[in-house]
């Protein structure tokens, strides 16, 4: 039995029956370094972002075998997805190596699958798609891109059909890999030319401090562990440059594991000043901690608070405030793909509460005129980026709105950024 394919299924069967966070399973598993990391995360993230088309198409051959277990299910994705995607492997292989996975995990059902996985073989390895015209428009698009009909039918009528498929497209396609350079501790030229004579392919991106890199192996090098750079997507880079925090500022971050934002914010201020950064997990406060120390910043503090709690000591104490609000994260399903296959529940109708909440804190944090809040999510969801702004202002005419962005799925994460600025004393 393949020992890639066997942890593919443990991975994909975890997330199934628990409802995890796939890069939180894909980190489990492979921690200690555990077969070939670079095939089974194709496989898996292969077979998440494409769950709903393989199941619809899974269906089309399953008529006489009843309602399937969950296992068998996971297995016929990876069988499904190997043929009709991965070109690198053979066909004898993708139905052979699953086969022998239901032979382990399910004894009795090997031929069941075998005769799908073989039909599916002899039709082409080709996935088909709903009739739009006879399934109409809702069912073609969310089973097409492998989407929740909820959260297709919420970008249709805040954006229309041409925006709405150019976001699916996009959220099944791999992110690209971002970085950005510590000038704490280098130039940015110098760990071009460090990371090219180690064989990565570098590209300059449309900020100064950032790179898209290619290559496997990026975070063992030494650059990395020397803290040279942090992975950041470039969305969440352009949030804190838009805040522009100076040397020596007060800043406030209210919700910053894994304390990408704050570590950016501090190496913009020199490391010069103090970061108050927050989270409501102390575990998670740690992960800001330990970023810090790689990266050489030393201005900032990091501890447990719970953002939509108000800290009346901190009360006009801050020159900037960043305010990244949990989201229903619509704006990274290519990096979550498991989202995507989620309904909008109870919690995410609850999100805007929250998130006003938290912005009307980070208002009272801010000093005197000039003093900025950074209003930021990684959703493109109107209700939870513009209307919450609206709503604020409504609140606290001593506010505007200074700069404005919603950036869609694609050369970045889809990410809204809204700068706010106090205008009286």
């Amino acid at each position: 039995m393949d020992k890639d394919r066997r942890l593919a299924f443990l991975i994909l069967k975890d997330m199934e029956q628990k409802d995890s966070y796939s890069n939180l399973v894909i980190n489990a598993y492979l921690k200690d370094g555990a077969g070939n990391p670079a095939f089974i995360r194709e496989l898996v993230y292969g077979v998440l972002r494409n769950q709903l088309l393989l199941d619809w198409n899974i269906r089309q051959y399953q008529t006489k075998a009843g309602r399937l277990k969950p296992a068998e299910r996971v297995l016929l994705r990876m069988g499904f997805y190997q043929l009709a995607f991965m070109n690198s492997v053979p066909s004898y292989a993708a139905v052979g190596e699953t086969v022998k996975l239901a032979a382990a995990f399910m004894k009795g059902r090997q031929g069941f699958i075998n005769a799908l996985l073989r039909s599916f073989e002899r039709d082409g390895s080709v996935l088909k798609v709903p009739d739009e015209k006879k399934d109409g428009e809702l069912t073609f698009l969310s089973v097409k891109y492998s989407c929740n009909e909820e959260i297709v039918r919420l970008w249709l009528d805040a954006y229309g059909r041409d925006k709405t498929e150019e976001m699916l497209a996009a959220s099944n396609r791999t992110a690209p890999l971002t970085i950005r350079v510590n000038t704490l501790k280098i130039r940015p030229f110098e760990l071009k030319d460090k990371l090219i004579s180690k064989g990565f392919s570098v590209t300059e991106g449309s900020l100064s401090r950032s790179f898209t890199v290619e290559g496997s192996g990026l975070i063992d090098t030494e650059e990395f562990k020397n803290g040279f750079f942090q992975v950041q997507d470039e969305a969440s880079q352009l949030a804190v440059e838009t805040l522009d925090p100076k040397p020596g500022d007060e800043l406030i971050d209210l919700c910053a594991a894994p304390g990408g934002k704050c570590c950016a914010a501090a190496v913009l201020m020199e490391n010069k000043g103090h970061i108050s950064a927050f989270d409501y997990y102390e575990a998670r406060a740690g992960l800001i901690e330990k970023l810090a120390d790689r990266l050489g910043i030393t201005i900032i503090n990091a501890s447990q608070a719970d953002a939509a709690v108000l800290k009346e000591e901190l009360i006009g104490k801050a020159d900037c405030v960043i305010c990244d609000v949990p989201c229903s994260g619509l704006g990274v399903l290519r990096r979550k793909p498991e989202i995507k296959l989620r309904p909008l529940d109870e919690d995410y109708v609850n999100l805007p509460e929250k998130q006003n909440r938290i912005l009307h804190n980070a208002s009272l944090y801010v000093n005197l005129k000039g003093g900025k809040v950074l209003y930021s999510t990684c959703t493109v969801n109107p209700a939870e980026n513009r209307r919450v702004i609206d709503r604020f202002l409504k609140d606290n005419p001593d506010f505007a709105v200074e700069t404005e962005r919603q950036l869609f799925p694609g050369k970045s994460d889809g990410f809204y950024i809204c700068l706010l600025r106090r205008q009286n004393d």
